[in-house]
């Protein structure tokens, strides 16, 4: 299977013999379960519960590689390091390795991967597989089952405490998350701004959605929102910026 380097993703590593503990304490993933060379995604927040970013963390012996959007992982690894206190743990950015991915789509560590021809399309895919990167317009602003990151496995609810822990444990149990994700495909590519609130429509019916990423696919756009009740049918239009959009999978 062929990979490719994503190229808004940079990595970083943790090492160090409290490795592994300290990113317990501080991450929404059950990092004790990951097997060396095997890898998955995890949140970190504020201790509201705010998604600060999503992460893909993978084990490598006694390290731990950490990706993030480009834009946000130098500030998350700068606010990680605030709460290293005596922990023997070091935290650095690792330029010499990047994200590869793969159809499906399925992500990896590497060295070096070719470049990715088409990003836009690469992107449409992880968005319709639930899989959002936060940037800078959209960090801080959602706790992880908003963005659907509880279904993609980045929330365990059986580990112990980390940042905004209870704040998320207590949307779950007494089921307080009023918005979800919603991801619908759009006729065109209208310019769209990541954190902009719009509006999908069903049946002549309207409910409030923030745009938290998109990507063009051709001759459309997937746009990944975050919805108050978005209901299980499709919808069949946006209104955005004062214009509508027909949904193309009607």
């Amino acid at each position: 299977m062929s990979t490719f380097q994503i190229p808004y993703l940079s990595v970083a590593r943790a090492s160090g013999e409290d490795a592994e503990a300290f990113l317990q304490s501080q991450v929404s993933a059950d990092v004790t379960a990951l097997k060396d060379g095997s890898s998955g995604f995890a949140c970190y927040c504020t201790p509201k519960g705010q998604v600060l970013g999503l992460l893909l963390i993978g084990r490598r012996g006694e390290d731990f590689l950490l990706a993030a959007h480009t834009a946000l992982l130098p500030g998350l690894l700068k606010r990680l390091a605030m709460y290293v206190l005596r922990s023997k743990v070091r935290l650095a950015l690792e330029p010499g390795l990047c994200v590869s991915g793969a159809s499906g789509p399925e992500w990896s560590f590497a060295a070096d991967a070719p470049a990715l021809d088409d990003t836009d399309a690469w992107r449409a895919e992880e968005l319709r597989s639930g899989v959002a990167w936060l940037d800078t317009d959209t960090a801080e602003k959602f706790i992880p089952q908003m963005l659907g990151y509880d279904t993609i496995g980045a929330v365990s609810f059986q580990k112990g405490c980390y940042p905004g822990q209870e704040i998320v444990a207590r949307a779950r149990y007494l089921g307080k998350v009023k918005r979800l994700p919603a991801i619908v495909e759009i006729e065109g590519r209208p310019g769209l701004e990541n954190g902009s609130r719009l509006r999908l429509g069903r049946a002549g019916e309207w409910t409030d959605a923030v745009l938290v990423d998109h990507a063009e696919d051709g001759d459309k756009t997937v746009l990944f929102t975050v919805a108050r009740d978005p209901g299980d049918t499709a919808f069949d239009e946006i209104e955005y910026g004062g214009s509508n959009y027909r949904c193309a999978t009607t």
